[in-house]
Order: C-alpha cells, then sequence, then structure tokens
C-alpha cells in the first residue's frame, strides 16, 4: 500500500511497508525534525552564569545564604535545557525556591529571566541578552515604578529620536503614567496628583518649549479632573446599607485625610513649579484650578469642623452597641439627640436640615441594625418563637419611644424652629416596625401551625369519634404544609437575613408568598374546626375539641382567635341547652317512670343522677382554666345554680311521697315471710321456682336506694329491712338452686330424662326440705340445706356435661373414622409393582392405627361416662342398652363409610372410561423369551395383589370388638362383628364385583397388546437355514436382495418408532426390552442377506475371471495336428458365440457390485480390483480371440467383424457401468 500523505505515511504500520518505503519514511522524518541545539559551557562558565542570575535576582528580604543547591540545579538546568523560555525564583514561605515557568502557589513577589526559543547566553554578552525583571503582588504599582523611574528617563534622553518624535512620546507616556498614579492610589482611597520628571530639570522659564507646555496642561487637566472628584464625594452613600452616626464621623475622617493630602500635594515645589510655567505659559486652565485650590483648602476647614463636633456623638452611640436589649437603649436616646441639636445649634457648618436630618436618620440606623443583631432571626426561624416574639415586641416598643422621645424633645425646643423631614428620619424605623411584625406573625404561626415552641411541648391535635383519624390527618397535613413554608423562608433567607433588611425589597415577594400560604392553612383550619364541631353531640365532646385545637387560639393575626372564641360560647350555650333538655326530660320520666322501680325512686335517683352530671360538667368548664372568657359563661353558671336548688327540692320531695305510701305495708310484712323457699312450677313441668313474695323484695330495694341518697328508713319498716341482708342471700341462694335444676332438666331430652331419671329423683329427695319444710320467716342463714343440695346439683352437672362430652366425643370420632381413607393413591403417575404393594401396605398399617385410636377413645369415653352411673345401673338398664348400641350401631356405619371410601378410590383408580385421559397405577415390562411375549410382573400377580388389598381391609375390620361387648352388655344384646357386617353391605359387596370386573377388563386388554405384537413373530421362530433356502431358491438378483434389505430396514424404523412406554388399561408397559430384542433379530436377518448378497457377487466374479483365463489359455494353444486345429476352430467358434451370451450376464452381475456400493458394503480388495478391472480384463479377451483368429487362417472376415462389433458393444456397456460406479463412489 502506497499513499502520498505524509499523514498517512505516518499511520502506516510496519506491515503495510516495504524496506525501501520504511527507509524513505525515516529519510523525511529526520529531515523534517529540527534539531535542538546544546549549549556547551565549561564548568567555569557555567558557573559563572549562575552566579551572574543570583546577583541579578532581586527580593524583598534576599539573603545569599539562602540560596541551596536543589534552586542552584534549576538554574544550571535552565541554562543548559534552552527549550524552557522562562525561570522564576521566589520564596515558597521561608525558602528561596527557583522553577522552570510561572509558580503554582501564592508568592509575594518573584524575579523572572526570559530567553528566546533555543537561545544560547554567552559569558560576554549575557547582561545584553538576558530578559530579566522582579514583579510583586502590587502589579499595577510594580508597574508604574519600573516605567517611571527607569524606562521614562531611558525614553526622555533616548538620542536615536528626533525631538518631535520624543517629545510626543513622553507626552502620552505623562499621560498614561498619569491615569495610572491616580487609578493605582484610588484603590487605596488616596489621591495621588503625578509629577512629571522633567520639572526637577527645569531651571528657567526660558529654555521652555511650547510641547513642554502642552504635556504639562495635559496634565494639569487631569489634576484639575483627580480635584474635582474628590471635592465632589460629599457626602456618604452607600446602598443597601444601614449608615450609622459612627459611619458618618469616619467618612468625615476619611474626607479630612483626602483633602489634606490634595493640599498638601498642592503645596509641593514640584507642584507649585508645574502651576509656576503653566501662569507663565498664560495657561486658560490656571484659573479653573486655582479655583479648586481655594474649594480645597476650604473643604479641608469644613472636615476639621464637622469632625469637632461629631466627635461628641461617638462615645454616647458606642454605648448603643454595649446595651444588653432594646429597653436599656432607650435610656441612652435623650442625651444623644441633645447632642444632635447642640450641634445643629453650633456647628459652623453642620447646621443644615439636611445635614441634621441624615445625622437622626443614621441615629435610626443605628437603632435598626441593634436591634437587628439582638433579634437572631436565624435563630427564630430555628425553633425558638417565644423568643422572637419577646425580643420583636421589645424592639418595637424601643421604636416607639425613640419616636416618642424625639418628639417630646422636638416640642421642647422651639427657640429654633424644628422643622426636619420626618419621612427621612423615621422611614427605615418604620419599615423596620412592620418587618417585626412580620417576624411576630411568623412566631405566632410557628406556634399554631407548627407546634413549635421552646418553652413546652404542644401535644399533636387527636380527635376523637368516626372521623377522628381523618381531622387528625388534616391537622398533621397542616403542620406538614406549614413546616415547608417555613423550611422556604429559612432557606430564602439564609444567615444574613433579608426579613429584617429594610433595603432588600425581595423581602415582600417572600412575605406575599408566605401571607399567602398562611391564608390558606387559615381557612383549612377553619374548615377543621367547623367539620370538629358540625358533628359535636354533647358538651364533653366540644370541650375535648377545643382543649385539642387550643393552640390554634394562640395566633392573635387573622381569624382563627375570633372562630375559636365563638365556639367557645357555643360550648356555654351547649351547657346551657343541656340544661334545659335536662329538665324537659325529667318532667317526661315523672310521667313516664321507669318499669323496674318505683315512680318515688325513679323520680328521686333520675334527678339526683342528673344533678350530679350536671355538676360534674360544671366543674369541668370551670376548671378548663385553659377556656377564654366569654359573656356567656356568667349567665350560664347562674342558671345551674338556681337549677341546683330545684333538683334538690325535688328529690326531697320524691322522699316524703314514698315514706307516706310505705306506712301502708308495716302491718302483713311478717305474714308475708311465712312462705316455703321453693315451689314446683305450673307453667313448665318439672321445673323448679323461687316462692318469695316479690312485694317484700320490691319494699327492701326502695329502702337501700332512698339510704344511699342518705336519707333516714322509716321505723315501720326497719324491723325488715334490717333483715334484707340475709333475705337477699337466701333468694339468691334460692334463686341459683333454682336455675341450676332448671338448666339440667332443660338441657336433656324426653329420652335422656328416663336415662338420667335415677339421678333426677335423687337430687328431688335432696330438694324437698325447701318445698316442703323450710320458710323465709326461719334463721336458715347458717343451716347446711343450700351447700348440700349445690354439691348435689354441681356433681349432677357434672355427670351430663360427661354425657354431653362423651356424646360429643363418640360423634366426633365417629365422623374422623368416615373421613379416614383405608387406601391413598398418593404417587404421581405410575409405579413399579413393589412400589404399590408398598405404598398399600402402609396406608393401611397407617390407617389401621388412626382407626385404633379414634376406637379406643370412643371407648375409653364411654367407659368413663358408664362409671359415673354404677350406683344406679340396675335402675336404668334398658336405656343404658339402647344407648350403647345406638352409639354400635354409628360406630359400625363410620367403619362401613371408611371401606366403602376406600373401595371407591381403589376402583377408581383401576377403572377407565373412554372419554378419560389414560392414568396408570402400574409399571410391568414385555420382552420376548423362549419364542413367546412375556410381561414382568404377569397379570396372575397384579390380580392377587390387588385381591389381596380387599382382604385386609376385612381382617382389619375384624380387629375392632363391638361397643357392646367392651362394655359387657347382656351376649343376646350385642351387635354382629364388624367384619361380619362388612361382607352383608350391599355397597362394599358392589365395588368388589366392580373392582374384579376392572381386573378382567385388564387381562383382555393385555391379550389384545400381545396379539399386536404377534403379527412379527416370523422374526423369532425363523431358522438360519429356513432363510438361507428360501434366498436360494429365489433368483438371487439385485432386486430381490435390494426388496429384502428394504424390508428388514423399514420394519426397524417402524419398530423403533414404536414408543417406549405405552399404556394398556389402568397399568404402564416399559416396552424397551421388546423393542430391543426385535431389532436384535431384524438386524440378524439384514446382517445374513447382506453375507448371502457379498458371498453371491464375489463368486459371481471369480467364476467370470476363472472362465476369461482357462479360455484365453485354451484358445491360443498351437495346434499340432489337424484334429488339434479342427478342435481348435471348435472352441473359438463356441467361444465367439459365447461372447455375447456373457457380455448380458455383467449387467446383473455389476448391478450386485452397485448394491453393495449403495450399502457401503467393504469388499475385499482383491475383489475391488476384479470389478475395476473387468472392462480391461474383458478386452483383452477379446483381443486374444482375435489374436487366435489370425492364427487360424481359416477364419473369414465375417467373423472378425462380428468380433470388432461385439468389442465396441462391450466397450458402450462397459463405459456406462463405470460412469455408474464412479459417480457413487465416495468422494474425499
Amino acid at each position: 500500500m502506497t499513499s502520498s500523505s505524509a499523514v498517512e505515511d505516518e499511520h502506516l504500520t510496519d506491515s503495510d511497508l516495504t524496506d525501501d518505503e520504511e527507509r524513505n519514511v525515516e529519510q523525511r522524518q529526520e529531515e523534517l525534525r529540527v534539531e535542538t541545539p546544546r549549549p556547551v559551557y565549561s564548568d567555569e562558565e557555567l558557573h559563572q552564569l549562575v552566579e551572574f542570575i543570583q546577583r541579578m535576582c532581586v527580593l524583598s528580604g534576599l539573603d545569599h545564604r539562602d540560596w541551596h543547591e536543589n534552586s542552584v540545579d534549576i538554574i544550571r538546568r535552565w541554562l543548559l535545557e534552552v527549550n524552557e523560555p522562562l525561570l522564576t525564583v521566589f520564596y515558597d514561605g521561608s525558602t528561596l525556591t527557583a522553577c522552570l515557568g510561572f509558580p503554582t502557589m501564592y508568592i509575594i513577589d518573584m524575579s523572572f529571566f526570559r530567553r528566546e526559543p533555543n537561545e544560547i547566553f554567552s559569558v560576554e554578552a549575557f547582561h545584553d541578552e538576558i530578559q530579566f525583571g522582579t514583579v510583586h503582588s502590587d502589579v499595577d504599582g510594580c508597574l508604574l515604578h519600573v516605567l517611571e523611574w527607569l524606562y521614562m528617563p531611558f525614553f526622555r534622553n533616548y538620542p536615536e529620536w528626533n525631538e518631535t518624535v520624543r517629545q510626543r512620546f513622553c507626552s502620552s507616556m505623562d499621560r498614561f503614567l498619569g491615569f495610572l498614579t491616580g487609578t493605582h492610589y484610588q484603590i487605596g482611597g488616596m489621591a495621588v496628583l503625578y509629577v512629571p520628571g522633567v520639572i526637577k530639570q527645569l531651571d528657567g522659564v526660558a529654555k521652555l518649549d511650547r510641547q513642554l507646555v502642552r504635556s504639562l496642561e495635559g496634565i494639569a487637566l487631569y489634576w484639575t479632573t483627580q480635584i474635582r472628584t474628590v471635592l465632589g464625594d460629599c457626602t456618604l452613600t452607600v446602598p443597601h446599607d444601614l449608615v450609622t452616626v459612627r459611619d458618618e464621623f469616619e467618612f468625615w475622617e476619611y474626607r479630612y485625610e483626602v483633602l489634606h493630602g490634595i493640599n498638601a500635594q498642592l503645596a509641593q515645589s514640584d507642584v507649585a513649579k508645574v502651576f509656576h510655567v503653566l501662569r507663565h505659559s498664560n495657561s486658560v486652565h490656571m484659573p479653573q484650578m486655582d479655583e479648586l485650590i481655594a474649594t480645597a483648602k476650604l473643604g479641608l476647614l469644613q472636615s476639621l469642623s464637622n469632625l469637632k463636633y461629631l466627635q461628641l456623638l461617638i462615645e454616647p452611640c458606642s454605648k448603643i452597641e454595649l446595651s444588653n436589649s432594646p429597653r436599656e437603649l432607650t435610656k441612652l436616646l435623650p442625651r444623644i439627640i441633645h447632642l444632635v441639636r447642640f450641634i445643629w445649634l453650633n456647628s459652623e457648618h453642620y447646621n443644615t436640615r439636611e445635614l441634621i436630618t441624615g445625622l437622626f436618620r443614621n441615629l435610626s440606623n443605628q437603632i435598626i441594625k441593634f436591634c437587628t443583631e439582638q433579634t437572631k432571626v436565624q435563630e427564630i426561624l430555628e425553633g425558638r418563637p417565644r423568643f422572637g416574639i419577646e425580643m420583636c415586641n421589645m424592639s418595637i416598643e424601643c421604636c416607639l419611644v425613640y419616636k416618642g422621645i424625639y418628639e417630646e424633645i422636638s416640642r421642647q425646643h422651639t427657640q429654633v424652629d424644628w422643622q426636619l423631614d420626618e419621612g427621612i428620619i423615621f422611614n427605615h424605623v418604620d419599615a423596620f416596625v412592620e418587618r417585626l411584625n412580620d417576624v411576630i406573625d411568623i412566631c405566632e404561626s410557628m406556634i399554631v401551625f407548627g407546634r413549635l415552641d421552646e418553652h413546652e411541648t404542644i401535644p399533636r391535635a387527636e380527635f376523637g369519634g368516626t372521623r377522628g383519624a381523618e381531622l387528625d390527618k388534616i391537622a398533621a397535613n397542616v403542620e406538614n404544609i406549614f413546616l415547608e413554608t417555613l423550611g422556604k423562608l429559612q432557606r430564602c433567607c439564609g444567615p444574613q437575613s433579608i426579613i429584617l433588611n429594610v433595603h432588600r425589597e425581595d423581602w415582600y415577594d417572600e412575605v406575599a408568598m408566605y401571607r399567602a400560604n398562611v391564608q390558606h392553612l387559615e381557612e383549612t383550619v377553619q374548615r377543621l374546626i367547623f367539620n370538629v364541631f358540625q358533628h359535636v353531640c354533647n358538651v364533653e365532646e366540644a370541650l375535648e375539641g377545643l382543649q385539642a385545637m387550643l393552640f390554634y387560639s394562640y395566633r392573635h393575626h387573622g381569624t382563627l382567635r375570633k372562630t375559636f372564641l365563638r365556639e367557645v360560647s357555643r360550648l356555654w350555650r351547649m351547657f346551657s341547652q343541656e340544661m334545659d333538655a335536662t329538665s324537659r326530660k325529667l318532667l317526661e320520666c315523672r310521667q313516664q317512670p321507669e318499669s323496674w322501680l318505683s315512680p318515688n325512686v325513679s323520680r328521686a335517683l333520675n334527678y339526683r343522677i342528673n344533678l350530679e352530671r350536671l355538676t360534674w360538667l360544671r366543674n369541668r368548664l370551670k376548671s378548663a382554666a385553659w377556656l377564654p372568657a366569654v359573656k356567656e359563661a356568667a349567665a350560664t353558671l347562674a342558671k345551674f345554680d338556681s337549677l341546683r336548688k330545684e333538683y334538690d327540692r325535688e328529690s326531697r320531695q320524691a322522699y316524703e311521697d314514698w315514706q307516706t305510701e310505705s306506712c301502708g305495708w308495716s302491718a302483713d310484712l311478717n305474714q308475708r315471710l311465712e312462705r316455703h323457699l321453693i315451689v314446683r312450677s305450673k307453667q313448665a313441668r318439672g321445673l323448679l321456682e323461687c316462692n318469695i313474695d316479690p312485694a317484700v323484695v320490691e319494699i327492701c330495694e326502695q329502702a337501700q336506694h332512698f339510704e344511699r341518697l342518705a336519707l333516714p328508713i322509716p321505723s315501720t319498716i326497719k324491723k325488715v329491712y334490717e333483715r334484707s341482708d340475709s333475705l337477699r342471700s337466701a333468694y339468691n341462694s334460692v334463686t341459683q338452686l333454682c336455675l341450676s335444676y332448671n338448666r339440667i332438666l332443660m338441657g336433656l331430652s324426653d329420652r335422656e330424662r328416663k336415662l338420667f331419671r335415677p339421678l333426677i329423683l335423687a337430687c328431688d329427695r335432696h330438694l324437698a326440705p325447701g318445698i316442703f319444710k323450710h320458710t323465709y320467716g326461719d334463721d336458715i342463714s347458717e343451716q347446711t340445706f343450700f351447700d348440700e343440695c349445690g354439691e348435689f346439683l354441681r356433681d349432677f352437672q357434672e355427670i351430663v356435661h360427661i354425657y354431653k362430652r362423651a356424646n360429643r366425643g363418640v360423634a366426633r370420632c365417629c365422623e374422623k373414622i368416615c373421613d379416614t381413607t383405608l387406601l391413598r393413591f398418593n404417587f404421581m403417575g405410575a409405579v413399579d409393582i413393589s412400589v404399590l404393594q408398598q405404598q398399600l401396605s402402609g396406608w393401611l398399617t397407617s390407617a389401621g392405627n388412626t382407626l385404633r385410636n379414634y376406637y379406643n377413645n370412643i371407648v375409653e369415653l364411654l367407659s368413663a361416662f358408664s362409671r359415673q352411673f354404677h350406683l344406679v345401673k340396675d335402675e336404668m338398664s334398658a336405656e343404658w342398652i339402647l344407648y350403647v348400641n345406638g352409639l354400635d350401631d354409628m360406630l359400625a356405619n363410620a367403619f362401613m363409610t371408611s371401606a366403602r371410601s376406600s373401595l371407591t378410590k381403589l376402583y377408581e383408580a383401576l377403572h377407565r372410561d373412554e372419554d378419560m385421559a389414560p392414568a396408570p397405577i402400574l409399571v410391568l415390562e414385555s420382552d420376548v423369551k423362549e419364542g413367546r411375549i412375556v410381561f414382568s410382573p404377569d397379570m396372575d400377580k397384579i390380580g392377587t395383589i390387588l385381591c389381596g388389598v380387599i382382604d385386609n381391609i376385612r381382617c382389619m375390620l375384624d380387629q375392632f370388638p363391638r361397643l357392646g361387648y367392651k362394655l359387657r352388655l347382656p351376649k343376646a344384646e350385642q351387635r354382629q362383628g364388624f367384619a361380619g357386617v362388612f361382607r352383608e353391605d350391599q355397597e362394599c359387596c358392589e365395588l368388589m364385583r366392580s373392582i374384579q370386573a376392572e381386573i378382567s377388563k385388564q387381562r383382555q386388554e393385555m391379550d389384545s397388546y400381545q396379539e399386536h405384537w404377534n403379527h412379527h413373530r416370523m422374526l423369532w421362530e425363523n431358522t438360519e437355514d429356513q432363510f438361507t433356502q428360501r434366498l436360494l431358491k429365489s433368483d438371487r438378483t439385485a432386486g430381490v436382495f435390494e426388496g429384502g434389505i428394504e424390508h428388514y430396514s423399514a420394519l426397524a424404523d417402524d419398530v423403533s418408532f414404536v414408543d417406549a412406554i405405552t399404556n394398556v388399561y389402568f397399568i404402564l408397559i416399559n416396552q424397551n426390552a421388546l423393542k430391543s430384542t426385535i431389532l436384535d433379530w431384524i438386524e440378524k436377518w439384514q446382517a445374513l442377506n447382506i453375507k448371502m448378497l457379498l458371498d453371491h457377487a464375489t463368486n459371481w466374479m471369480r467364476s467370470t475371471y476363472r472362465y476369461m483365463r482357462r479360455n484365453e489359455r485354451n484358445v491360443m494353444m498351437v495346434p499340432r495336428t489337424v484334429r488339434e486345429t479342427l478342435a481348435a476352430k471348435q472352441l473359438f467358434e463356441r467361444l465367439v458365440r459365447e461372447v455375447p451370451l456373457k457380455q448380458a450376464t455383467f449387467t446383473p452381475m455389476l448391478e450386485l457390485f452397485v448394491l453393495l456400493h449403495k450399502y457401503q458394503v467393504k469388499l475385499a480388495e482383491k475383489t475391488h480390483e476384479q470389478v475395476l478391472g473387468l472392462e480391461s480384463a474383458w478386452l483383452h479377451y477379446l483381443q486374444t480371440l482375435s489374436e487366435a483368429d489370425e492364427m487360424l487362417d481359416n477364419e473369414g472376415d465375417e467373423n472378425k467383424l462380428e468380433l470388432a462389433k461385439q468389442a465396441e458393444k462391450f466397450k458402450f456397456i462397459l463405459k456406462e457401468f463405470l460412469e455408474d460406479y464412479y459417480s457413487k463412489l465416495p468422494k474425499k
């Protein structure tokens, strides 16, 4: 690859270039590369050059002892490496350092040395060739110093310029130096006049020329601009800042220093010499300059006077900054205002209204500045709202006191009209107060909406009721929104707060956004308050709602507090309405008293309970000291006092009415107690009732109520009331006995009552004294009647519980037995017969253990219940036998249900419908052994195992005895065994017959399967002799052999494509062994067929070659006699006649070899050579016959032509054979 581009040549790799091209590229690169010169210095010359550089370094505080070897090495390196253009020397801290290029750290000054590219210095001309200098941090000052004292004298005296060029250049340089001087010193706050150096060289006026005067006029004109600028700076102007009294004093101090410096420079001899030259030249600028000089002197006197009077304010104003709080600051203000008034009256220059107004404005600014520092807005916004409210109120008070003191002093001094612009004086103060009010608003919002209080922890608002969670979420959302707003305020204010900076107008945008957000929050809170009190139903809920939202009342700005006060007024009105509603309700109850109390007791209790409730509400309202005062409170409390007196009077009147009514009961109270304790119920047969007189109980209860109300009991019923505890105890005991007895009987059915009749009669015998003997008038407190009866009833109840529990337990166990399956086919897919047998055996064993546990539980439950009747069993034999046999029949049904479900599962596993997908459960293998198809395992074994499952179920059930036998019932009353029930059960018998039918169906299917494979039985029933004889009897052509090969190949394919696994009803047959055996037989007969094909083709080829060799030898034999000649001619003629016949056999013979080649049968090497050499051998044979004809002279032309024709025909046949043969040979 070649290219004319130099860029492309650079990117060529070594593999892309030839050797000549590579050498040409290297030569061109060497020609383009510029050689860097290398300086050659002796050690003495190099040392001398280094000393030159060291002596030429000019640095502040340079000490030659600071030079060290590292810096000297860098200097030597710079001298030797001419491609480095710059060398710098400087102090890095206190270390003298040299580097190539500019330093990367901060330095005070440095010396630099510069050379042209590839410049080599010589020792003799070093100072002429080197470019060097010194630069310090004052760059413009350094430039000014170098230009003024180094270059300017050189330019003025440069001899190669003519006078005109030199004057022009020097004038331009003077103007530039004047501008540079003014700019340089103006940065430091000074005004310095540039005086050209040529002034010092002037000896007289006669030597001056016009160009010099013109240059001096330009300098004087720039002086005029500088002086006018200084004089014009007579007012302190500081935008966006608060100017204080000290700032005013420092401004006049600065102005005095500047004017003093200007006047001192104007008085110097050099400046005076310039003025003298300009006056002598009648310059038009001198009158203006003289006027400015006079103004500068007057301004200096004015500055000095103003400093003298302003000095009086420095000390008292400095005390403002030392005050502890804005409240202490107000004590200093009268003296400061009087001093300002003194300056106004006595100062020669500071007595104008504008300056005094500015002085008062500066005082206002100093107060604002102090209050701003004391307020600490950033700290307030971080979570100190109480401190913020306190400091803001204190600052507002300080500002208002300052305005008040100012107005008071201005009214006192009337000898000179006090006409100052108060708008200018207090503009910042008013704006500052407004900003403070904004801060107070923010602090209140922090408390109200953000719950931020450094003095206490304000709890989160929690509301009750069904909407409590929703209202809590609204309150929390309000708090989160406000905290986000507060965070924005903190971010926008930053460390330098813009809130109290009266010059920052961007606060108005922020506060507008803040107020809009707070207004939105106020509206949300108002809706929240409305939603809270919309669903308030009573005083307690209203009070809790107000307490939850108490901190919302802390916000005095806006409408939240008014809304809160309105809800407080509503609270007191609700309490008043509650009292009215209570009074109306009591009147209604008086007309319709409670049914479970007497009218008098009901009336007294209602008045007392409602009075206590209202008193509790009134105490809660009075104890809520946090509730703000409203006008409705006093009227509501007065109404409550009046209502309390009325309720007390009504309660007393109800007691007196009851006392009057109770006098009629005293006569027959004792007679009412002479009644038996218990009586048989007339409504419910067999149950008991308490026989106490209800009137006695009622009078005692009424007396108890009035006693609790602290009212005395009348003497007429006091004796009976004193026995009320014992009567109540007896009443409760009797009631408890009756309830226990009735509960037991009501829990038993009629049949169960017959079973428990002996126990019921025993219980009646225990209760007989209460029915026929004891009365309520007797002293029965110490009798054991109730204890004995109660203990017997508890024992009776326990027996009933055992009975019920046993019934439930037996029923539960029977249900579990019904649900227990003795068989389960939980394996996925078909399994081996051993696995199936193991699974079925395992499940039968496991199910048998489970059934044994359930059976044992049933026996234990019935045995436990039977033990409870051991004393009365003889009295209940018939009912007990019926009960046990009923449970025994239920257990038998449970066992049959379990057996049916198990047989059903076995039947479902075996049965297959035509529309069902095959789901076999067993796997067996099929194979050909001993000339027939066999299965492993066979169907007899499978049928034996499946039928054995039914016998196992029958044996398992026969293991469990009947319950009548276990509980020792009479033998005549016992039931048949469970195995006999299983044998006689119709459903079980039908299922067993169905299972046998499925096994028979499987046998039929297996016979069909075996019949299908018997179609190929000739493969294993045939023998080699039979196969060989059958093939020898055929034509043994290529078609016969190829038909046999294709037949066995197709048969092998058919067998191979048969599925290895097939489903036959409920069995899955593995056909791999059967297929493998059949394929082995097919392979055997296929190999035998090919072997006979190979032998037949090989023998045929060998016989052909033997024929040609034998006849060639015989036909070429030279006859010796006439007989031999005649015999030779006959042989020749016979051979000629046999030529077409022999050639006709070549095609079927070669077709055999083509067939062998088609199926890739390997030939013997000799046979392979014979096939390939058949053409040449046969041509040689024909040639031999021709030679034999020549040898026999009596052979005619006709025979020769016939031989030639046969030879051409053979060539054509053999050519077609070879073309076909070579086309089918395998290629490399």
